[in-house]
């Protein structure tokens, strides 16, 4: 065995050793042909570039070349002599010449002294040319007419980097003259890169003995200069040479081409850098690639031999796992029995013995499981007959056939043995028995904990919900009624505050006891938590009015044992309760709906005094849905912009508009125009009326704004109702100063109307907020005076600038004295606080007259004008038709 795991050993090793070497010799071709590639590549692509760019560079000399010569034919220079020659003419002839070449920028003509006879520039003879010294010498001593080209110079004039391009002509008497052509070298240096985009080339115009004449990029400080080494001597057919870039000396692959003018070369360089950046990023990734195979077939060697390692330990592993089985089996919790393909015993442990001690004289290998079934019948079946106990056996045998299952036994000792039985593949059953007595009985207790109240026994509301849905089903079939009472304690959380949790948990227990004992043992008393208790009464009468009658003395009972005294450790305590009580069976409800209408009814009773019972009333339910729906659709008209404001009239006992209230509507899609009386009471209970007033503020703002650039409504004043919730928010006066910022309104034309409960729940903190917001130069009225608890202690404090009497007043001027009283009484107050006052709500002329009559001159009413949107306010300010 031992010799046998050394082969396959050596096999692994040697057959991972040849695979890395060749993945390392395939690695090495790969980087060696990436580098020659790359190398081919780039030298392709520079001679290809320096072809393209000596053509374009040739094209372009040439065209210099071809326009200096034909100077000579466009003047007619060998038939004149040098004083024959019209400076102005041949100004003008070189210029239309000059305008089919883009390259050159001036085109000149020079005597053999260098002096201008004629330009293609504007000035004609006046221009001045910055050629090198001695070139326009050594251009007129050519003995064959060619181009001669200069160094790069800097021409003065413009700044520029320029190059001349001269030809010599002869004319009739043997003297000579000069065509020049003066050249940016910047468009040589265009004309070079063609446009072409290679990382980091360069590329060169330059004399064979290495003078630069142009380059790109451009290199003004080199122009001019000798590079090295010289190029002239190379055969341009060599083709690229790694060597030093001729502009940045940086390592390169380097070409040349020899131009059509004599000793003129143009060179590109690529960087070694650009030439083998793709070829090293290769290199790193077949590395990788490389160095990851390597790693793979390393790793799978040594997963080979540790996989050969563990076959030999398993080998010797086989020969303990019989005895550790043995062990294992006598060692379990459970009891275990093997049965072979026939249903006869191979194996069984200790533990098994200990369940069914009785077997103990009949167990052995071979033996018929049947024949073991059959003595155990006898322990626990002692009372049964034979063929009881026959049929028992038969039963039990037949379980054996089924591939898995589990099932339990209960034996006389109390114990609970849970039985699991599974086919092995060759048709045998392991049979394992599990005593799970203990977690039966912790599954008792968690169904205890789960469906019961730990505090009172009663059921808990999972459990009651359950029945109840029972119930309402079994009503349904049978007709007959059933009942649900909902009942909360009156003041138990004062019971609990003052007394401790102890003695409110005695008062839960003794309530549970007596609630219980005025039901039937049918029924159902259940706790939900809190002081909430629940009893479900059944089997009442088919009849709803009669089932009412029975389910009412049931409750009335409940009542009258829970208003008896309790005593609490020591204390006598008395308490009520509220119960809300609801019928069901006419349809299927679920008993969340069932518990929401009697919580309904019991709610009903609270807010009537308590210690009562009251039924389920369906318009209780519809009105709260009702109200649930109206609060939607609030919040969901205020996120849209649903709401607009109404504008009344505020007159002057002269009939003049002083002012409007602005009245907050609600444009409801489907319900319509919704008036406040419906919206207003609920937003502020919801806390909606926070964003809608600040709304209402800023769309007031608003329009106080527009009316101060219109100066027949610049002195209109604007009153707001603030609802004390809002009024009340820490923010509110920066809310105010904001809003004035950022609508641009006069704060003196603001006026917020308060109204006197407002005042009254902190008079301080009122007085100091209204304070910081008369700084700001608003003014201040108090709303429905009259209605509240005014006092005149507080209303001397407080900064008011108006009082407006409630309409309720002025309703019934002429009909109650006392009324007239009021507000004869609230003018004459005002007058002496020197306040202002207005009446709202005058609707008849006999109001207004009593009113002016007692000293009144502000008003508010239909009989001026009703609440209008902004469009038809306009239209009745502007028709001025408004009158008493």
């Amino acid at each position: 065995m031992r010799l046998a795991s050394f082969r396959a050993t050596r096999a692994v090793v040697g057959s991972v050793l040849l695979f890395v070497v060749a993945v390392l010799l395939v690695a090495t071709l790969m980087v060696r042909d990436g580098y020659r590639t790359a190398v081919a590549n780039s030298e392709g692509q520079a001679l290809r570039f320096v072809a393209g760019a000596e053509a374009a560079v040739n094209r372009n000399l040439l065209g210099v070349d071809v326009l200096l010569a034909s100077v000579d034919s466009l003047l007619g220079l060998a038939n004149l002599q040098r004083d024959w020659i019209d400076g102005t003419l041949a100004s003008r002839l070189i210029q239309g010449a000059l305008r089919q070449n883009l390259l050159v920028r001036h085109v000149a003509l020079l005597d053999d002294k260098g002096q201008m006879l004629a330009s293609s520039d504007a000035r004609g003879a006046e221009l001045v040319l910055a050629t090198p010294p001695n070139f326009v010498a050594r251009a007129l001593e050519q003995v064959v007419a060619g181009l001669s080209i200069s160094v790069p110079v800097v021409n003065f004039s413009s700044s520029e980097q320029v190059m001349y391009f001269a030809r010599p002509i002869r004319l009739a008497d043997g003297s000579k003259v000069l065509a020049i052509a003066e050249v940016q070298v910047s468009l040589l240096s265009s004309i070079l890169v063609q446009g072409v985009d290679i990382e980091g080339l360069e590329t060169t115009l330059e004399r064979g003995d290495g003078q630069l004449l142009a380059s790109a990029p451009a290199m003004d400080s080199l122009s001019g200069t000798l590079l090295k080494p010289p190029l002239g001597g190379r055969n341009p057919l060599d083709g690229a040479t790694q060597m030093p870039a001729r502009l940045s000396g940086v390592d390169a692959l380097v070409v040349q081409r020899k131009m059509l003018y004599h000793d003129i070369l143009i060179t590109a360089s690529i960087p070694m850098d650009t030439v083998l950046g793709e070829w090293r990023r290769e290199s790193w990734l077949v590395a990788g690639v490389s160095t990851a195979f390597v790693l793979m077939l390393l790793g799978a060697g040594a997963v080979a031999l540790r996989y050969l390692a563990q076959m030999a330990q398993a080998q010797r592993s086989i020969s303990q796992a019989k005895s550790t089985l043995d062990q294992a089996l006598e060692s379990m919790e459970s009891g275990f029995l093997l049965l072979d393909a026939q249903h006869c015993v191979l194996s069984w442990n200790r533990r098994y013995l200990e369940i069914y001690p009785w077997q103990r004289e009949h167990i052995a290998v071979g033996i018929p499981f049947e024949t073991m079934l059959t003595a155990t019948s006898r322990i626990t079946l002692p009372q049964a007959d034979a063929e009881a106990q026959r049929q028992w056996v038969q039963d039990r045998m037949a379980l054996l056939h089924k591939r898995v299952h589990s099932h339990e036994r209960h034996l006389p000792n109390g114990h609970v043995i849970e039985i699991t039985e599974r086919t092995t593949p060759d048709g045998g059953v392991v049979i394992v028995y599990q005593d799970v007595t203990h977690i039966r009985r912790a599954s008792a207790e968690i169904e205890q904990l789960a469906f019961f109240d730990p505090l009172t026994g009663l059921p808990n509301r999972r459990l009651l919900s359950d029945r109840l849905q029972q119930a309402v089903m079994a009503s349904a079939r049978s007709g007959r009624k059933g009942a649900l009472l909902f009942m909360d304690l009156d003041h138990f959380k004062t019971l609990n505050d003052t007394l401790g949790h102890d003695v409110g948990d005695l008062l839960l227990q003794q309530v549970a006891q007596r609630v219980s004992a005025c039901v039937r043992e049918a029924d159902t008393v259940a706790r939900l938590g809190g002081d909430e208790f629940v009893v479900m009464l059944q089997d009442l009468s088919p009849h709803a009015m009669e089932a009412a009658s029975q389910t009412k003395i049931v409750g009335d009972s409940i009542l009258a044992a829970l208003n008896e005294p309790f005593s609490l450790n020591g204390v006598v305590y008395r308490s009520t309760s509220s119960v809300g009580a609801t019928l069901f069976g006419d349809a299927l409800q679920s008993s969340s709906e069932l518990l929401k209408q009697a919580d309904i009814a019991m709610y009903q009773v609270k807010s009537s005094g308590r210690n009562a019972l009251c039924f389920f009333d369906p318009q209780m339910l519809a009105a709260i849905e009702a109200r649930a729906e109206l609060e939607r659709d609030l919040r969901q008209s205020l996120a849209v912009g649903e709401f607009a404001l109404y504008y009344q009239l505020q007159v002057s006992d002269e009939s003049l508009p002083m002012g409007v209230e602005a009245l907050v509507r609600w444009k409801h899609p489907t319900r319509g125009l919704v008036s406040p009386l419906v919206f207003i009471g609920l937003a502020e209970e919801t806390g909606l009326i926070v964003p809608l007033g600040e709304w209402v503020l800023r769309t007031a703002c608003t329009q106080l704004a527009e009316w101060a650039r219109q100066p027949d409504r610049a002195d209109l004043q604007m009153a707001v109702n603030v609802s004390a919730l809002q009024f009340r928010q820490d923010s509110f006066v920066d809310l105010v100063r904001t809003t004035l910022q950022e609508t641009g309104a006069n704060p003196e034309r603001l006026k917020l109307e308060l109204t006197e409960s407002l005042v009254l729940d902190d008079v301080q903190g009122t007085i100091a907020k209204m304070r910081e917001l008369k700084a700001l130069g608003l003014r201040f009225s108090m709303d429905d005076f009259g209605t509240g608890q005014s006092s005149l202690t507080y209303l001397t404090k407080l900064p008011l600038d108006q009082l407006k009497i409630d309409q309720s007043f002025i309703r019934n001027l002429g009909e109650q004295a006392a009324d007239a009283v009021m507000v004869q009484t609230i003018l004459g107050m005002a007058e002496t606080l020197d306040l202002e006052v207005i009446a709202e709500g005058v609707e008849t002329e006999e109001q207004y007259y009593f009113l002016v009559a007692h000293g009144c001159h502000l008003f508010q009413g239909y009989l001026f004008a009703t609440p209008l949107p902004i469009e038809e306010l306009e239209a009745l300010l502007n028709s001025k038709q408004i009158v008493a």
